[in-house]
């Protein structure tokens, strides 16, 4: 069974496309009585963790009362889709911390997005979980100087992101599988 696979989003409308589908498997999923309940999604500032997570959170049932913005300052947001999403942001925390006490028992039919899951320690992983890293486009110098001007914010949203997905566990694992052969019909995937 596969446990990884890369593709490359060519901008934003990719960025969400990805997430639509990556929604999509999870119900398909949650249809055979399976749900992979952490996704962790890694990567630096601004690579697109909470752009996916608002599409993602926008493809499910009842997304139409969920209003998705970056937990960075409140550390979790309780989404009412279904499944229900917490949306946390482990920005603030120091690096090898352990998950807040409040996001270890969310329920069974819940789901757990995590940005900044790298701040974890190791130990307190989940061990099914869904990891996404998102990673820019290396810069030429060019556009590294005009990418620190804010006035080019929507230019940089707009730069390439390659995307690594590992799966750990057996439901994630499924879940990947899943994900790929959508994926396959949209992206080039390796």
């Amino acid at each position: 069974m596969r446990n990884s696979c890369s593709l490359t989003l060519a901008n934003l409308e990719d960025t969400e496309k990805f997430a639509q589908m990556a929604a999509k498997t999870l119900l398909d999923l949650k249809e055979k009585g399976r749900l992979l309940q952490t996704v962790y999604l890694l990567g630096e500032m601004g690579v697109g963790k909470t752009a996916f997570t608002r599409a993602f959170v926008g493809s499910l049932p009842n997304a139409e009362n969920a209003e998705v913005a970056s937990p960075s300052f409140t550390l979790c947001h309780e989404y009412p889709t279904n499944p229900e999403i917490y949306h946390a942001d482990l920005y603030r925390l120091p690096d090898c911390a352990d998950l807040p006490e409040e996001l270890q028992n969310i329920g069974k039919n819940a789901v757990l997005l995590l940005e900044w899951a790298e701040r974890l320690h190791p130990g307190a992983k989940a061990g099914n979980r869904l990891e996404i890293l998102f990673a820019k486009e290396n810069l030429n110098p060019a556009q590294k100087n005009a990418s620190q001007n804010i006035d080019n914010f929507v230019n940089v949203c707009e730069l390439k992101r390659h995307v690594n997905i590992v799966a750990h566990g057996d439901i994630a694992s499924e879940f990947l599988q899943l994900l790929t052969k959508k994926l396959q019909n949209c992206f080039f995937i390796s």
